[in-house]
């Protein structure tokens, strides 16, 4: 069986995604466990949109690498 080689551009995709699934998970995860009551609501809203635009800053590098087949 062959495996199949991961280009740099998929690697940075992966990176953007596990970026955001991170973000989520560290936005519910504050919420489940209260912690989110001691933190204002707008630094959340902030945690939350810093964590998107990162992921998407960084899957928007990833097309600068040639997609290789």
């Amino acid at each position: 069986m062959k495996s199949k080689d991961n280009s740099k551009r998929t690697i940075i995709q992966w990176i953007a995604f596990v970026i955001v699934m991170l973000t989520m998970v560290i936005r519910l995860v504050l919420f489940l466990s209260g912690l989110a009551r001691d933190i204002e609501y707008s630094t959340i809203n902030a945690i939350t949109w810093t964590g998107f635009a990162i992921g998407i800053t960084v899957l928007l590098v990833s097309y600068l690498f040639p997609k290789e087949t």
